[in-house]
């Protein structure tokens, strides 16, 4: 198992926008080969999380080119800083 976590720093004013991206990407990338669960959330400061959970980081890295292919359609004033990324695996 394999899980990549994504967090948002959203600009409230953009937080639709960044929403409805987030959606656009889960709906596209859904289905997709060793994919167990993607999901959006908002944590209780107002960032935004994207949290994938994967059969193993092979099939996250083998999906990552049609999430990447996506990122023309994010606009940097949505966010006040870099995502912050992160990859785990069980231990």
């Amino acid at each position: 198992m394999f899980l990549a976590i994504a967090v948002h720093h959203v600009v409230p004013e953009h937080k639709e926008a960044m929403k409805a991206f987030m959606t656009t990407v889960t709906e596209t990338v859904t289905g997709t080969a060793g994919l167990i669960e993607f999901g959006g959330y908002e944590d209780q400061g107002g960032k935004l999380v994207g949290l994938s959970t994967w059969e193993s980081p092979e099939a996250f890295q083998a999906a990552l080119p049609v999430i990447m292919s996506m990122s023309d359609q994010r606009r940097p004033e949505w966010t006040s800083a870099p995502d912050d990324l992160l990859a785990a695996t069980p231990f």
